[in-house]
């Protein structure tokens, strides 16, 4: 997987890991900004009116066309995160040799607030920053469009990770010793500066045969952009009590469900919430369903 991405391996792989574990605890400005992120993703939890001005923002810039309740979201972030990402993430960090409890223990510590957030839109505009600058991404494209949600985003997502590149971030250690793919931060420059002169440009494709399941292929598809996440999610007929369950259930799949080989949540994404042309080119016409029901108002 990572050979089809173009990805090279870490620098860091070798090292001893009491060593790569001193890397990301941080200093006194890492673990101030890592307190200052989760207070701001903890505010916007509870502040479901600036996460809808967030997509509203989103809206008016043309990024989005619809604008789904916080608990489609909620599910919609469920259906990414569980569904889609950390399969999708399990499968490249096995290419590349990464042990995944270790190095998510790793992320975690680094900066808790990158990792609490399964859609991005709850989270400060440093934590998603942050995210982009500590994970590999094929193509960054769902969250500069995020920061876009955010004043001066991606300005400041451009120099950030300048500084990277030039060895001069304050957390220039975490981020080099987290880093999955060892010539991302080489490249992330260029990528932000494409974005940056084309807000609209589309999402590159998924590389054919990335991954040999159609339901990953269809579920990474469907998130490679923000658009595609807001109209998975305004499909999905759920409400608040509909959104609570589902992350419970996926709590105790990601806690106990594999040691009772028990598992509570879906492990495909919803079809009838994918957009129809992704349907009709990952899955079979006898996996698929009926056509999507109208977006929810």
């Amino acid at each position: 997987m990572a050979a089809r991405q173009g990805a090279t391996p870490p620098g860091w792989l070798a090292r001893p890991r009491r060593r790569l574990l001193a890397d990301v605890v941080g200093g006194a400005r890492q673990n101030r900004d890592k307190l200052v992120q989760l207070f701001g993703l903890l505010t916007a939890f509870f502040r479901p009116r600036l996460v809808r001005a967030r997509l509203e923002r989103l809206r008016a810039l043309g990024h989005i066309d619809v604008v789904p309740t916080v608990p489609q979201l909620l599910v919609a972030g469920r259906d990414q995160m569980i569904v889609s990402a950390a399969t999708e993430t399990k499968e490249f960090y096995r290419s590349q040799g990464i042990p995944w409890v270790f190095h998510n223990l790793r992320r975690f510590l680094s900066g808790p607030a990158t990792m609490l957030d399964p859609i991005g839109l709850f989270s400060p505009r440093d934590a998603i920053v942050e995210h982009v600058l500590q994970t590999f991404h094929r193509h960054p494209l769902y969250d500069l469009v995020l920061l876009r949600a955010h004043q001066g985003g991606v300005e400041e997502m451009a120099r950030q990770a300048q500084e990277v590149a030039e060895g001069t971030h304050p957390h220039q250690r975490a981020l080099a010793s987290l880093i999955e793919d060892g010539s991302y931060h080489a490249r992330l420059p260029r990528d932000i500066a494409a974005f940056a002169a084309d807000p609209h440009a589309p999402a590159r494709p998924i590389p054919p045969g990335l991954v040999d399941d159609p339901e990953l292929m269809l579920a990474m598809d469907q998130f490679k952009d923000v658009a595609g996440f807001a109209r998975y999610a305004s499909r999905l007929r759920v409400g608040w009590f509909g959104a609570v369950t589902a992350w419970m259930a996926a709590g105790f799949d990601e806690l106990m469900g594999a040691g009772l080989d028990l598992r509570l949540g879906p492990q495909t994404v919803d079809h009838a919430a994918c957009d129809p042309d992704l349907r009709a080119r990952h899955v079979p016409v006898s996996a698929s369903v009926s056509p999507p029901p109208p977006p929810a108002r």
